[in-house]
């Protein structure tokens, strides 16, 4: 058994006492994503921007657009939206209604009279919060063609589908349901849909590097699109999937400095109060029971139980969200080109937290602990092997230690009281080291979300304690 070797030393790997909290807190930032786009299992590139008070603060990028040239990300590269062009299309909506060209509560069927009629009519609501009875993708769509021209063209990829639920049954996200949306505002404006963007969203809040995707005609700024290999690698996609039959739902690119404007916009007045309220509204079943879903925006809570509204997004190439911290006036937003980062919620809540609060620096442990780790596994705890290694400079947490199943996880301190930042081969999670004279505990949570109860209520996904001392 290793020897516990324990002492105490108060560890400031990142700020110098003549620096300002923000040269701190980008340096922090700047060192985590930094280790983190070292992970094989990690996208090539990824882009970070932090707002406050509807100021740009912090704006990065870090690894590659093109592994073959070397290519830097900057904070102008653009990356695909994926489903998060949800909240353009949602924005654009609410700015509709604003104006009184729809209702959030008119029926489909009156805009649309010459949509292909269902079984059960649904509201322009229900349709934009997932709780229209369409499903996402299925067996009877007909993609008869590889790009779509026109949203008319779009519809005729699912239209003659009938509905899988009674509307206000279930929720189920469905793209083709965003297709149908983005229909509703062209008839509503009697404008196309990509003119409606522009006028309605992209030019007032200044979103310059957002546009509908024309994979035959990319950008300068457009990174490529990468996929994780079989090896556990990533490779560059030379054949890109299309999303022209979902504008809407999912063929957006943008930048997260655009996503922040985006972002900003449902605090800073852009959207009137009565619209907001509608978006942010609880949606209910018709069993009466309430869903975690808002229209296109989720619900949440970082582990210090601020509040947060947010949304991810991911496609072929593309994985990214947009949080808003309302309370503290502080958004950040990640983009990153492949589709990975599965724990983005809890990547982007623990990179904001050097934004969030000041330095509150504790003495911190030293040494090599032997544990005892509990991982939950659907439910149920797994007793792991396990050690930590906690020096100031090379801090990790190993499982199962020189087995076929060994995991290593480099750990960086957030320079605030017991906070730590776990690289897992997810993304960065959050996590605390507790202490006394005698031994160590912690926890590392993996929480991901929307959720119905605070986060930090949750079971945590490590557990450990060391080992006690024998004799």
């Amino acid at each position: 058994m290793r020897k516990t070797i324990l002492f105490f030393t108060l560890i400031f790997p990142f700020i110098l006492l003549s620096q300002s909290t923000n040269t701190e807190a980008e340096n922090l930032i700047d060192y985590m994503v930094n280790e983190l786009v070292k992970l094989p299992s990690m996208p090539p590139g990824i882009s970070v921007a932090i707002s406050s008070n509807n100021k740009i603060i912090y704006s990065k990028g870090f690894g590659y657009t093109n592994l073959r040239t070397k290519t830097k990300v900057t904070p102008n590269t653009q990356f695909r939206a994926g489903s998060l062009s949800r909240l353009v299309t949602i924005t654009a909506l609410a700015k509709l209604v604003e104006n009184e060209k729809v209702s959030f509560n008119d029926n489909l069927q009156d805009i649309l009279p010459n949509y292909p009629r269902k079984k059960y009519s649904f509201t322009i609501k229900q349709l934009a919060s997932g709780l229209s009875g369409m499903k996402n993708y299925i067996d009877q769509d007909t993609f008869v063609q590889t790009s779509y021209n026109s949203v008319d063209e779009a519809l005729d990829v699912f239209s003659h589908v009938p509905l899988a639920y009674r509307p206000g049954d279930k929720y189920n996200y469905s793209t083709h349901g965003y297709t149908l949306l983005s229909k509703v505002i062209e008839e509503a404006s009697d404008l196309d849909f990509r003119d409606v963007l522009k006028q309605e969203v992209l030019s007032p809040l200044s979103m310059n590097s957002t546009r509908i995707e024309d994979i035959a005609n990319r950008t300068n700024h457009m990174t490529e699109l990468f996929q994780l290999n079989n090896e556990g690698y990533m490779t560059q996609l030379d054949t890109l999937k299309n999303y022209s039959y979902s504008w809407a739902g999912a063929g957006i690119i943008s930048t997260p400095n655009d996503l922040l404007k985006l972002g900003n916009s449902y605090t800073n007045g852009f959207i009137k109060i009565k619209e907001l309220n509608t978006i942010f509204e609880i949606q209910k079943l018709n069993s009466g029971d309430t869903i975690r879903q808002n229209i296109g925006w989720d619900k949440n809570w970082d582990m210090d139980d601020r509040k947060v509204f947010e949304q991810d997004g991911s496609a072929e190439g593309a994985r990214n969200i947009v949080s808003v911290f309302p309370d503290e006036k502080l958004s950040i937003a990640l983009m990153a080109n492949a589709f990975r980062l599965r724990a983005i919620e809890e990547t982007v809540h623990t990179l904001a937290i050097p934004f969030l609060t000041k330095p509150s620096p504790q003495s911190q442990p030293k040494g090599i602990f032997e544990l005892e780790l509990d991982e939950d596994v659907r439910g149920e705890w797994l007793r792991r092997n396990a050690y930590i290694v906690l020096n100031g400079e090379h801090d990790r947490l190993v499982i199962d230690p020189g087995t076929g199943s060994q995991e290593i996880y480099k750990l960086i301190y957030l320079n605030r009281k017991n906070k730590y930042a776990l690289l897992h081969t997810d993304g960065i999670l959050y996590s605390e080291i507790d202490w006394d004279k005698d031994s160590i505990s912690g926890k590392v949570m993996y929480y991901r979300g929307p959720n119905l109860h605070k986060t930090s209520t949750e079971p945590p996904y490590l557990k450990f304690q060391s080992l006690k001392k024998s004799g």
